[in-house]
Formats: structure tokens, sequence, C-alpha cells
């Protein structure tokens, strides 16, 4: 009875051993939930320096990945826009991905969760859906899957 214990003990501490290791390897795996932040202003979709989204800034995100981006008004309260209003919708070739509740000064952040690449989609791109000031400049975050 003895022996039988101590290997049922021996079992679980292998197996305990076993997925402590597999934790890491998720993590490369691209399973890690990815979050990210994106300013929203009348310039533009800006990254968290305050660079200006484009075609030569790109926004990257890991295939695979669950990805959140959370949109956040940043308008400043001296601009005419600090009284606008945002709403920013995900889209990929195949139609709309998810859309943000509405931020503005009194909501100012909204996000977007999706699984990076699923259906084999490698670019998706981020707009504002409502006529607002600097909407001109909210058609400009490109979403690549690397």
């Amino acid at each position: 009875m003895r022996t039988i214990t101590t290997r049922i003990m021996a079992l679980c501490t292998v197996l305990a051993f076993i997925g402590m290791m597999a934790a890491p390897l998720a993590t490369f795996a691209g399973i890690t939930p990815v979050e990210i932040k994106i300013r929203v202003t009348e310039k533009g979709f800006l990254d968290e320096k305050g660079k200006p989204y484009n075609a030569k800034n790109v926004l990257r995100i890991p295939n695979g990945a669950r990805v959140t981006i959370t949109f956040v008004f940043s308008e400043e309260l001296t601009s005419l826009a600090a009284g606008d209003t945002h709403q920013v919708a995900v889209k990929s070739d195949k139609g709309v991905i998810g859309e943000t509740e509405k931020i503005w000064i009194m909501n100012r952040q909204a996000s977007v969760t999706f699984h990076a690449g699923e259906q084999g989609q490698t670019r998706y791109r981020a707009y504002c859906v409502l006529d607002c000031i600097g909407m001109e400049h909210l058609t400009n975050l490109l979403i690549e899957v690397v």
C-alpha cells in the first residue's frame, strides 16, 4: 500500500512540474493576452508616445493572440474637439470585428477584443464611425498580424 501511495505522490509531483513548465511555453506560443492603448484625438490615432499611426507607423500584433485594444479619448480641454464624441470600429477583410462604446470627455475609454489572425486575417483597420471633428484623420489605424 505504501508503494502505491509513494508512486502516486511522485506522479503528482511530476505532473505539477510539467504544468509549471508549460505556462512559459504558452506565453511564447502567443496565447498570452495582449493589451494595447491607443490615444484618439482630432489629429488621429496616436501611440503611447504621441506619435501618429500611419502607413509607416503600423500597429503590429502577434498572430494567435487575444488582443484587447483600448481607445482612450485624449482631446485637450482647450481643443474644440473636447466636446466631441468618437466611436471606433475594427474591421478585417471579412467584416467588422468589433465596435467600441462611444468615447468622450465623460466616458474616456472603450475597448475591442479579438483574436489576431482568426480566419487567416493578416490586416485590420480601425476607424471612427461617427461624424466627428478630425474624422478625416481617424481612418488611418492599420493593424498588421505578425
